[in-house]
């Protein structure tokens, strides 16, 4: 885990001492901050599905590992879906187009329109 340090005009990257073992980097990180979080990564709380989105403000939506399981999602409006992690369960083709049609019934829905048959 690299971060800058401005010097002089430049910018210096230290490489954080664990970034040749994750899993002692995992395990590190875990015990000193209760929960995984790298240095100088704050965390966030979600924010409720249906608050309205400011005025002049983009939303990001980010969701990861749904594992072909996005029936029970509510997802709030957003200008960018970002999805992280694994979208199916197998990687069969039925999966694939299962979250491509879960994808076009969000994009559709909050467009006010109806998903394409």
């Amino acid at each position: 885990m690299a971060h800058g340090i401005p010097s002089q005009g430049k910018v210096t990257i230290s490489v954080d001492e664990y970034s040749s073992n994750p899993t002692q980097a995992f395990t590190h990180y875990n015990i000193n901050q209760s929960r995984f979080q790298p240095p100088h990564v704050h965390m966030v709380d979600p924010i409720p599905y249906d608050t309205p989105k400011p005025a002049g403000h983009t939303r990001f939506v980010c969701i990861s590992d749904t594992h072909s399981r996005t029936d029970g999602i509510q997802m709030p409006y957003g200008d960018i879906l970002l999805h992280t992690g694994d979208f199916t369960e197998l990687g069969l083709p039925s999966e694939v187009k299962k979250f491509n049609d879960w994808l076009d019934l969000v994009f559709h829905c909050q467009h006010g329109r109806k998903p394409n048959a």
